[in-house]
Formats: structure tokens, C-alpha cells, sequence
């Protein structure tokens, strides 16, 4: 008996592996998406019909296994409704096992019946560890009240009860640490995908986010292909970091990235590439809207006030150099090296200018 509900244990474990591996990118929670949800129920409903192919058979109709904790992991990450598709799909599962008899009608009322409850606990209380811990405690005494109704002989009873409690609250505790640990290994995973893309002072594209999107640009490139690539800097940034303290350069640079954001459409992509170098990656914008936009961002930030840490207002400019395919460049792979060198020319000219690359 105890080596068939340990092949329960090993295939909870492993199923929930691999769901965590389809699922790292995903956030699941009960207000996930219900295409997500009804998946994880799905996924769930069948763990429990598998749990059910390595049960125990205590008598003739009578099995043991640990398919309710699929009910559980439904309700923790899904809530309500998974819940409910979890529980159902195991009741009707049950009713096709052994045929329809006594006791697999009990059995799946069982299970839709623990659905409920499960759904209901989901529903009402927030804390994980406390959800999990009443319902395991529920998934304990309901199929309790159907082994006695079903098992006469009061030795295999108390035999059944006893196994089942033991197997179950240790499955039940030790799959709880498996899956809080798994649900960290998903955040740290998550953010160090975010880390990796972003800048982590400015929260625009980093360098190497702002080469995966133009290569990506590049792939894609058409004949109707219309990209602009707009460099700038801030003039004279290095005296306001020994002026200031390095301290209030960053504190400018984390303003100067919400000016730009604010300044740019949804589908520019923005970034910071080093340093006090941005960059603005342009689609399918005509050359009299780009050089609107460079220089409302070069006026905007002219006329910003930016506030150091103790409260002093100092101003700051920034140069633009702007490179456009095909216009003033006829070979995308140069428009970087186009654009740089439109960026040094407004700074030759006097700083705090837009520049086009000729």
C-alpha cells in the first residue's frame, strides 16, 4: 500500500515540475486570464486522474490515493472556478474508473463536493498558507465520512483512515514547501528576464534590449520600412555630477527618463544605452514629425526644473542627433553610427540642438 501511494507522491511531483516549467512566464493568480485558469483546472482535473491510475485498491470499489490535492493546488493559484473545474472533472473521471456503481457515485460526489468546498475557502481567505492548511484539513475529513459509509469491516476502517491521514498531511505539508519554493524560482526567474532587459536606474531598455530591438527591426525591414534613430546626451553632464554629487546625476537621469517617456508615442522604443547617452527607436514616423518631437523633447527638457535631493532646482540640456532610413541613411546597419555622428555634430555646433545626419 505504501510503496502504490508513494507513486502518488512522485507523480504529484512530477507533473507539478513540468507545469511550472510551461507556466514560468506566467503570473497565476485567481485574476489571471480565464483561458490561463481553465488550463491550470484542466491541467489539475488530470493530475487527479492520474493520481487515481496508481491508487490503492483497499477493497473491491474502495480506492485510496491522493487525487484531492489536485483540488487544492486548483483553488490556491486559480480560485473559485478552477476549483470547481477541478473537483468536477475528478467526480466524472471517478464515474467512468470502475463503471458506475455505489460507491464511485459516492466517490465522485466526493470529489465535487470537496470542489466546492476548496472553491469556497479559495474564495474567502487570502492567506496562502492558511488557505492551504484548512483545506488540506477539509480534504481530510470529507473523504473520511465517505470511507465509513462505504468500508463495513471496522479493522479495515480504521486501517484506511489511519493511512490516509498520515500519507496525506505529509504529502499535503511537504508539497506545500515544494510549491512556494517553485512560485520564488518563478519571480527570481521573471525578474532577472526584467533585470535583464532593463536599466535598472531609469527603467527604460538597456544597451543590450535597445540591440535586440533594432536587430529585430533590421530582420523585418521592407521596402516601406520608414526608422528613425534619434541619439542625444546631456550637455556638460560630467560637471554636474562633480558640482552636484553622483548621487543627484542619477536623480537627473531617473527625471530625464520619465521626460522622454512622456514625450514619446507608446510604440517608440525608448532606452538608455550608458552613461548619460538615450536613445529613441522611431517607426513609420515622416521627417517633419520626427524633428517636432526631437525638439519638443529638447525644449521640454530645457525648460524642466529638476529637483536635486535637498530640494535645490538647477536646469539641464540635452543634444539630439537624428538619423532616418532610407532618408538620410540608405544602409540600416550604419544608421547607429549615422546617428552618433549627427549627435557630435550638434554638440560642435553649441549643444542643447537637434541635428539631422546629412
Amino acid at each position: 500500500m505504501l510503496k502504490d501511494l508513494l507513486l502518488n507522491v512522485t507523480s504529484i511531483i512530477a507533473v507539478v515540475s513540468i507545469g511550472n516549467q510551461l507556466l514560468i512566464n506566467q503570473e497565476i493568480t485567481p485574476s489571471s486570464p480565464l483561458k490561463l485558469r481553465v488550463f491550470f483546472a484542466s491541467m489539475a482535473g488530470l493530475l487527479g486522474a492520474l493520481l487515481m491510475f496508481n491508487s490503492v485498491q483497499v477493497m473491491p470499489g474502495v480506492i485510496l490515493d491522493f487525487r484531492n490535492i489536485a483540488t487544492i493546488l486548483s483553488a490556491t493559484y486559480c480560485g473559485f472556478t478552477a476549483a470547481m473545474i477541478t473537483g468536477l472533472m475528478i467526480g466524472i473521471f471517478r464515474l467512468f474508473f470502475d463503471g458506475l456503481t455505489y460507491t464511485s457515485i459516492l466517490s465522485a460526489i466526493t470529489a465535487v463536493v470537496i470542489g466546492v468546498g476548496c472553491a469556497f475557502i479559495a474564495k474567502y481567505i487570502a492567506s496562502t498558507l492558511k488557505k492551504w492548511t484548512i483545506m488540506s484539513i477539509y480534504i481530510l475529513i470529507v473523504p473520511t465520512i465517505t470511507f465509513s459509509i462505504m468500508i463495513d469491516n471496522q479493522h479495515l476502517l480504521a486501517r484506511t483512515i489511519l493511512t490516509y491521514w498520515l500519507g496525506l498531511s505529509m504529502v499535503s505539508s511537504l508539497l506545500y514547501l515544494y510549491v512556494r519554493y517553485l512560485d520564488l524560482t518563478r519571480f527570481l526567474y521573471r525578474k532577472y528576464q526584467i533585470d535583464s532587459a532593463k536599466d535598472h536606474r531609469t527603467g527604460l531598455n538597456n544597451v543590450r534590449q535597445f540591440d535586440n530591438e533594432l536587430n529585430r527591426i533590421m530582420h523585418n525591414l521592407s521596402d516601406q520600412s520608414l526608422i528613425t534613430l534619434l541619439f542625444m546626451d546631456i550637455d556638460y553632464f560630467k560637471k554636474i555630477n562633480d558640482t552636484y554629487g553622483h548621487q543627484n546625476g542619477d536623480k537627473i537621469l531617473e527625471d530625464l527618463g520619465k521626460i522622454l517617456l512622456s514625450s514619446c508615442s507608446y510604440s517608440d522604443i525608448v532606452s538608455r544605452n550608458g552613461g548619460d547617452e538615450f536613445s529613441v527607436l522611431m517607426m513609420d514616423c515622416p521627417r517633419d514629425k520626427v524633428l517636432v518631437v526631437s525638439e519638443r523633447i529638447r525644449s521640454t527638457v530645457q525648460d524642466h526644473r529638476f529637483y536635486l535631493i535637498d530640494g535645490q532646482v538647477i536646469n539641464i540640456t540635452v543634444s539630439i542627433g537624428i538619423a532616418i532610413y532610407p532618408d538620410t541613411v540608405k544602409d540600416i546597419s550604419l544608421i547607429v553610427e549615422k546617428a552618433d555622428l549627427a549627435l557630435y555634430e550638434a554638440k560642435r555646433a553649441g549643444r542643447n540642438r537637434v541635428m539631422l545626419s546629412p
